[in-house]
């Protein structure tokens, strides 16, 4: 695995490939189980990976959740890069499409 400084004044030593975490967890109604979202975790790991993409909002939170317990034990390894969302919107299945009007 390679390695970046993250920005100007960080510090950070990242790698240059993320672990995208937005699929760990089932409760959008699909998405990865907890034993097969470990899996996916421990080989981005054993590769050399420290930089992990997640947000509230991806499976409803269960992600986060995943990512917490599996780094909790050597947390000061990883780099989350974390997004979030204030108020919660329905579903995107639920959302009326875009209009001209509305854009």
């Amino acid at each position: 695995m390679r390695y970046k400084i993250f920005g100007r004044r960080t510090g950070l030593r990242v790698s240059e490939l993320a672990l995208g975490a937005g699929n760990f967890g089932t409760r959008w109604g699909h998405g990865a189980e907890r034993a097969a979202a470990k899996k996916v975790f421990d080989s981005y790991v054993e590769a050399g990976g420290n930089f992990i993409d997640t947000a509230d909002t991806y499976q409803f939170g269960e992600s986060e959740e995943l990512i917490g317990d599996f780094i909790a034990s050597d947390r000061d390894y990883f780099v989350l890069a974390p997004s979030l969302r204030w108020e919660r919107r329905q579903p995107m299945a639920s959302r009326a499409p875009a209009t001209a009007a509305k854009i």
